[in-house]
């Protein structure tokens, strides 16, 4: 088969002629040499994920909240506090903010609720007439309309156990992506090095699956083993089972907690996460036990894009030079299937090597 050029090819080959130096640059606080992408401090963690570094740390002071426009704190939109981002993806009844700042307010005597109370200067009472509350979803700016009728009790609150669940059953089919060398990353995901994602989502739940680069490397699946509805996983350790005809392996969970719902869809039909591993292509939703911690370990943001590349340059780094590769025209799409292109690479290589198991 005649090789076709690629973006791939041509990283390998630049890759290639540069081995025999080591090459360091500072791009944000990573070195670039042989042996691929590395950040120039922060520690490489139990995870499989280097620790967070000046440039990590930027965007990962709190949860990026996938689909949310504003990610500033309730409290803060009701004027009781300066304006800060919210640092628990709206999950209010176990943020720490939250609890302290209900406690100033049963100190002060006030009334129970996020600034909620008549006794409060007039040009902090940005959230209340005399007779009604803005519900906590309305100040986040998750729903437009909707006053509280439950004295800020959402553990209790019906309308709050129905945002949940429209949060548990919502998958992203409009995410927004970007490409590069042949693959696409999710804007506003985080990535495991084992090539899986996590994605916030309102109310702290974590959605995850697989990426678009691992997908393409394995090909077409025939199941995918996923955890039960109850079953804590930890990050970093493979919990999520894959198989291909008598091909085994097992990708990373990113996150750790209680699986709370898994996605039927992948499991009547494996495809639709190599069609749309973003989207309709997510296998399972996570309530986390530590998700601040968590992220911390992972990749986001334009850090993601360069250890893609990286990625990208470690998979041409294992062809041969004349090997009849087929991944794509330059700028175009890797194929498909690069193990059923190419099973030369082996498929345990592959996995070891990507999915950091096996």
């Amino acid at each position: 088969m005649k090789a076709i050029s690629s973006d791939i090819n041509r990283h390998s080959a630049s890759a290639t002629a540069k081995d025999e130096r080591t090459r360091t640059t500072n791009r944000e606080g990573f070195q670039i040499n042989a042996h691929g992408l590395t950040p120039t401090t922060g520690r490489k963690s139990d995870h499989g994920a280097v620790a967070p570094n000046s440039f990590q740390i930027k965007n990962k002071k709190r949860p990026i909240v996938f689909d949310m426009t504003s990610n500033l704190c309730v409290w803060a939109n009701t004027g009781l506090m300066p304006p800060s981002p919210c640092i628990n993806a709206f999950n209010c009844l176990s943020c720490p903010v939250d609890k302290k700042m209900q406690a100033r307010v049963l100190q002060k005597g006030i009334a129970k609720g996020p600034a909620c109370d008549l006794q409060i200067p007039l040009h902090k009472r940005m959230v209340q007439s005399h007779t009604t509350r803005k519900c906590r979803h309305m100040l986040s700016g998750r729903v437009a309309y909707k006053y509280c009728v439950h004295n800020y009790d959402c553990a209790t609150c019906a309308y709050h156990q129905m945002i949940e669940d429209e949060a548990m059953t919502l998958s992203a089919t409009k995410v927004e992506q970007t490409f590069n060398s042949g693959f696409s990353l999710a804007k506003r995901y985080y990535y495991h090095r084992g090539h899986t994602w996590a994605r916030v989502e309102y109310g702290g739940r974590v959605r995850v699956g697989v990426d678009d680069f691992a997908m393409r490397l394995v090909g077409a699946l025939d199941h995918f083993n996923l955890p039960v509805l109850g079953q804590n996983i930890r990050q970093g350790r493979p919990e999520i089972g894959i198989s291909r005809g008598e091909l085994k392996a097992e990708s990373i969970s990113p996150i750790e907690g209680t699986v709370v719902a898994v996605n039927s869809k992948v499991a009547e039909d494996p495809g639709t996460a190599n069609r749309d591993p973003y989207g309709e292509g997510w296998l399972m939703i996570v309530e986390p036990v530590k998700l601040r911690i968590d992220l911390k370990n992972l990749i986001y943001g334009d850090e993601s894009t360069l250890w893609l590349e990286d990625e990208v340059g470690r998979l041409g780094a294992m062809m041969a030079d004349d090997a009849p590769y087929p991944l794509a025209a330059t700028g175009g799409r890797a194929v498909n299937d690069i193990y059923g292109e190419m099973p030369e690479l082996g498929w345990d290589n592959l996995v070891r090597a990507f999915f950091l198991t096996g």
